[in-house]
């Protein structure tokens, strides 16, 4: 006889032998007992999970010799008939392929004629969805009001794409995917009964790896059992579904954890050579990353994910934090899209490691985590103090400096380098304090400086006076449209947090602005701010000229007005062309790594389409006194300081 797969083989033949579909055996169970069997059902849900096995229990059940009953006999002429389809009553059609009207119209017809042997014709009609909207409508009719010797039963996997009319017409049922231990209880049994050598290991990588669906879980099975002659692995199956095992992965994300972009490329080539696809790894990392994240953040049992008993993946999760995963899973997931538009998937994956290990977003990730940790190290701190009764009025001045030390360490220093510091420094901290349980504050007393108020001669509202300081150090250096020292300004001091919720609202100016100042607020989100230290700005736009609009002062004064007022912030910006920024934030990023707790410089803006513009003064508005205006005009407006006058 010839050789008859798996799933095939032990396809259910009553509903005890469902797996994971409770919900639906316990109802047709009772419905079969009581003799309430409906005209029309409509079963939805993942592939390979017994939508299909379901409908012919049914169709057996309804015809038994044994009806009533819970289950089909399985041992009547009836029974064994629709199981080897010698019975004409029990009608299968895939509507993928007979999806027109006319061979619904055939159905149609056919229905009115009695069944040959048993009580009910069964009509069960898989991939319904695909059925076309005139064989939709040629259904309708027979499916409210079909003869009380039919029975139909609707599948698909799709059932968004059926009409609300079909719907309406049947009881419908939502088959969920196959839970991994009910998967794998499954498979032992099909294992002992075909007595196949296979790991407890392998057996949990097949149930994973079916996703649910218990006719493929079968058939991996199958397969695996064909690819070996001994027992069967977990290598055996990472083989034979294109996987890349837990150990591959847990080198490669530690590879990408540690910044070794050499070793996590040289991961990647091997797993190419072996012929593992890229598109497959991104899954297999994402899939990773996700169990991570199960792991750290939820009551997750050993037994739940066979990773999860692993010393190395849990020592890796332990220092791993949620952000970074994040951080990843984002990357991962750009990677994923943009894979789906290329022929080259390999050299994406690659880009996308090289991301994960060295990018500024990471290095700011790997910050924010550490000075969370310093804070929580601090909170702690303070609650263990207080519950001692200790009154702290003022740390000695050596422990103060070596706080601040430790927290000027924190963009440059590991982060276990840190963190043992920081342990270091509060031991030391509370040992001090500890020692003086109350430390008294010196009293300082302040002298309060008093000036009287000068009067304005012309008008009695403004008063000029001429910081000659200043006035050198502008002389010294004159003014720029494009002025590096405003990107050096923001790069060096920026703030990450401002800068995410700016861009949260950035596209709300619109809606927030008089109709008359549409324009400019469109100029504004047709920019992309990329930085800022929370007062300067940095907009980046497509091309020079539109930078060169922004930057004129007609358009400035305007703009900077409605940004402070959106922001609620006294606000500056400047606009750079997508490739200026480029340029300078890679720059930033390279001397960043050379000069790690220094003030970066950079190289002056050099751009040919860029044009010097007259200066910018925000103090100076057309209501501006000329007497003001005159002043700095010639002193400039960094050099006059405008006070309102009494």
């Amino acid at each position: 006889m010839a050789y008859k797969a798996l799933y095939r083989t032990y396809r259910p033949q009553n509903f005890e032998e469902i797996a994971g579909q409770e919900h639906i055996t316990r109802t047709f169970k009772n419905a079969l007992k009581n003799d309430k069997i409906a005209h029309a059902y409509l079963f939805s849900g993942p592939r390979g999970t017994g939508k299909t096995s379901i409908a012919k229990i049914i169709a057996k059940a309804v015809n038994c010799e044994k009806a009533p009953a819970e289950n089909p006999c399985n041992e009547c002429d009836i029974c064994k008939g629709i199981d080897q389809n010698t019975i004409n009553d029990v009608i299968e059609i895939d509507a993928a392929s007979n999806n027109g009207v006319d061979e619904i119209r055939e159905i149609r017809d056919k229905v009115k004629y009695l069944p040959g042997v048993g009580k009910y014709k069964v009509y069960i009609i898989d991939e319904v969805h695909m059925l076309s909207t005139g064989a939709f409508n040629a259904l309708l009719k027979t499916l409210e009001e079909p003869p009380k010797h039919v029975i139909f039963i609707l599948a698909t996997t799709e059932p968004h794409k059926i009409p609300a009319t079909i719907h309406s017409r049947c009881q419908r049922f939502d088959f969920r995917g196959v839970s991994v231990p009910e998967m794998i209880s499954r498979l032992n049994t099909i294992i002992e009964e075909e007595n196949i050598s296979v790991s407890k290991e392998a057996i949990k990588v097949i149930s994973e790896s079916a996703e649910g669906g218990m006719r493929d879980a079968i058939s991996l099975l199958d397969q695996v059992e064909s690819y070996t002659d001994k027992k069967i692995t977990v290598d055996d199956v990472h083989a034979i579904k294109g996987t890349v095992s837990n150990e591959k992965l847990l080198e490669i994300a530690e590879a990408i954890y540690v910044n070794n972009s050499v070793e996590a490329i040289k991961i990647l080539d091997e797993l190419v050579s072996m012929g593992k696809e890229a598109p497959r790894l991104v899954e297999n990392l994402i899939r990773f990353y996700r169990d991570m994240l199960i792991y750290k953040n939820t009551n997750a049992n050993k037994e739940d994910q066979i990773i999860f008993s692993n010393n190395e993946f849990i020592n890796l999760s332990e220092r791993i934090t949620n952000n970074l995963i994040f951080f990843y899973i984002d990357i991962l997931n750009q990677t994923q899209n943009d894979m789906k538009r290329t022929n080259n998937a390999k050299l994406y994956m690659e880009l996308a490691l090289i991301k994960m290990v060295d990018h500024i977003e990471k290095q700011e990730i790997v910050i924010e985590d550490v000075v969370s940790e310093l804070r929580q190290e601090i909170e702690n701190l303070k609650t263990n103090l207080k519950s001692d009764n200790i009154k702290i009025l003022k740390p000695e001045s050596e422990t103060v400096d070596s706080i601040k030390e430790t927290y000027t360490k924190i963009a440059i220093e590991p982060k276990e380098e840190i963190v043992n510091s920081v342990e270091e420094t509060v031991i030391e901290s509370s040992n001090t304090i500890d020692d003086k349980k109350e430390v008294s504050e010196p009293k300082e007393e302040v002298e309060e400086e008093s000036s009287e108020k000068e009067e304005n001669k012309e008008n009695n509202l403004f008063d000029l006076e001429v910081n000659s300081e200043k006035k050198e150090e502008l002389t010294e250096e004159p003014y720029k449209t494009y002025d590096i020292r405003h990107v050096e300004e923001v790069l060096n001091n920026g703030n990450r947090e401002a800068k995410i919720e700016m861009n949260k609202k950035w596209f709300d100016i619109e809606r927030h602005v008089e109709p008359s100042m549409m324009t400019y607020a469109k100029s504004i989100t047709t920019g992309r701010l990329v930085a800022t230290n929370g007062n300067m700005i940095i907009i980046q736009y497509s091309n020079a000229s539109l930078c060169n609009r922004m930057m004129t002062p007609d358009v400035k004064g305007i703009v900077v007005k409605l940004l402070s007022d959106f922001y609620k912030s006294n606000l500056n910006y400047l606009a750079l062309p997508s490739a200026v920024w480029e340029q300078k934030s890679q720059e930033f990023i390279k001397k960043w790594k050379e000069n790690k707790g220094e003030y970066i410089t950079l190289s002056p803006i050099e751009h040919s389409a860029l044009k010097e513009m007259p200066k910018f003064n925000k103090e100076v508005s057309e209501f501006t006194p000329d007497s003001v205006k005159d002043a700095i005009n010639i002193f400039g407006s960094d050099a006059v300081r405008i006070k309102k006058g009494e």
